[in-house]
């Protein structure tokens, strides 16, 4: 069978278009753009990638310890950088060579994902949803993560969080996990002390990574947040982002 390019369906041998677990592949210009920033300051990148492979370390173990394998992002605040940690640790993670990862913009209100991989966003969501397709469709493999795949929406949809809240998008998540063969799983969510919809997306994860300003983040988000969160996935530990110039 030819494998499906672009945004072309796979084809059965009786010309029947192949099930939806066929996936397009994209380049991303951001791990481009990376790899050659490493190659002309080595010492930068390479502090950057021992950080989050230690990171990457410490969750794998937790997470395969507990038997958990969906884990939420999620900012504090507007602008503490929760997509830049969940891309970056999704990359950690598709860098062992046999971990499936699967990066998963639920910020549906203001995704951000494909802006941050520099990779052709997918329809939205709700959209996806309301034509009674799944979402395993909208995944893309990334060609230079040959591990990593993406849903990430280009553009928002309206009334986020009554979409995240929704029966039939829980259904479509948990047939999308059961559908892809990722290891893990990362939640990128919306900021928790900004809007309703981070809260509404937390329960379709197993855990919860918090992503804290280093330099505007005060004592007080951080007990809003606990206060919050009570109830919800267990938190596995804030990375505390921006805290160096």
């Amino acid at each position: 069978m030819k494998p499906a390019t672009g945004n072309e369906p796979d084809r059965t041998p009786a010309g029947q278009a192949a099930p939806e677990t066929a996936r397009s592949h994209v380049s991303s210009k951001f791990i481009r753009r990376e790899a050659a920033l490493a190659a002309s300051d080595a010492k930068h990148a390479k502090i950057i990638a021992q950080r989050f492979s230690l990171l990457r370390t410490r969750i794998l173990r937790e997470m395969r310890s507990r038997d958990w394998s969906r884990l939420a992002v999620v900012p504090l605040t507007p602008g503490a950088g929760g997509t830049f940690v969940a891309v970056n640790l999704s990359l950690a993670l598709a860098r062992q060579p046999h971990t499936q990862v699967a990066l998963v913009d639920l910020d549906l209100g203001g995704p951000d994902v494909a802006r941050q991989l520099a990779i052709p966003g997918c329809t939205s969501v709700g959209e996806r949803l309301r034509e009674g397709g799944g979402l395993d469709g909208l995944l893309v493999r990334v060609d230079e993560a040959p591990n990593l795949s993406v849903l990430a929406p280009e553009r928002a949809d309206p009334a986020a969080a009554e979409l995240l809240q929704d029966e039939a998008l829980a259904q479509a998540m948990r047939k999308l996990h059961e559908s892809h063969p990722a290891e893990m799983m990362i939640l990128d969510t919306a900021p928790l002390l900004a809007e309703d919809a981070a809260l509404a997306a937390l329960p379709l994860a197993d855990a919860l990574l918090l992503v804290a300003d280093g330099r505007q983040g005060t004592a007080a988000d951080m007990a809003e947040a606990e206060r919050l969160l009570v109830g919800m996935p267990p938190v596995m530990g804030v990375v505390l982002n921006k805290s160096e110039d």
